[in-house]
């Protein structure tokens, strides 16, 4: 999906009228240098996040199942009131 030349016409006749053809070429010039910058920025944060996901992953301890979680978090106190 994009702009169609038709399209770009109407929009550039449009910005004539309002803006008049003395300043047309500057404002012109200023959405190009706008594009340019917005462009520059997205390509280094697309960069940034390549090279944050190209690290390697810190190392995490082993994962454990829910029920030797549980098992763990029980103090003898609570393991004998459920024998008792």
């Amino acid at each position: 999906m994009g702009i169609h030349w038709t399209e770009l016409v109407v929009v550039a006749f449009v910005a004539l009228l309002i803006f008049g053809p003395k300043r047309l070429p500057e404002i012109g010039g200023a959405v190009g240098r706008t594009y340019r910058e917005f462009r520059k920025s997205l390509g280094e944060v697309s960069e940034l996040a390549a090279n944050e996901l190209a690290l390697p992953a810190r190392a995490l301890p082993p994962a454990t199942s829910g029920a030797e979680a549980a098992a763990a978090d029980r103090t003898p106190h609570d393991a004998a009131a459920s024998h008792g």
